[in-house]
C-alpha cells in the first residue's frame, strides 16, 4: 500500500500483464489468505512505471526481499472500488476455522518437510 487509495505491485516475469494495462489501465487485483480462504477484491486504473523513470526509484524502496532487484516495473493502482472476498467453500456451512484447519492439513502434506506455524 503507497496511500490511502493506492496500491501496488512489482513486474518481475509479466509482460502480458504490462502489455495490457498499457492497451487498457482498468485493473481488478484480489489478494487472499490461503488458509481462511477470505480476502479482498480491489478495482481501479493502473499506471505502469518503467524502471529508468523517476518515480520509479521513488517507489522501489516500497518494495523488500530478495526479489526487490529484479523489478522491472511497478504497477500503481488507484483503488476506486474495495471489496471482502470469500471462497465458495463457505457456501457449505463450513466455519473459518474448519477451512483453516483443512488448508493447512493440505499444506502439510504438499510440504511435508517444512516446519508451518499455526
Amino acid at each position: 500500500m503507497l496511500d490511502d487509495v493506492t496500491i501496488a505491485f512489482g513486474e518481475i516475469r509479466s509482460p502480458g500483464t504490462i502489455r495490457n494495462l498499457r492497451e487498457n489501465a482498468l485493473i481488478e487485483v484480489n489478494f487472499v489468505d490461503p488458509f481462511m480462504r477470505k480476502g479482498y477484491r480491489f478495482a481501479g486504473t493502473a499506471r505502469v512505471v518503467e524502471r529508468g523513470e523517476s518515480s520509479f526509484y521513488m517507489l522501489l524502496p516500497h518494495f523488500r526481499g530478495a526479489l526487490a532487484g529484479r523489478i522491472r516495473a511497478i504497477v500503481a493502482i488507484t483503488v476506486t472500488k474495495a471489496l471482502p472476498l470469500t471462497s465458495p467453500a463457505y457456501d457449505d456451512g463450513k466455519t473459518e476455522s474448519e477451512l483453516r484447519r483443512a488448508w493447512t492439513l493440505r499444506y502439510r502434506k504438499l510440504q511435508p518437510n517444512e516446519r508451518f506455524e499455526e
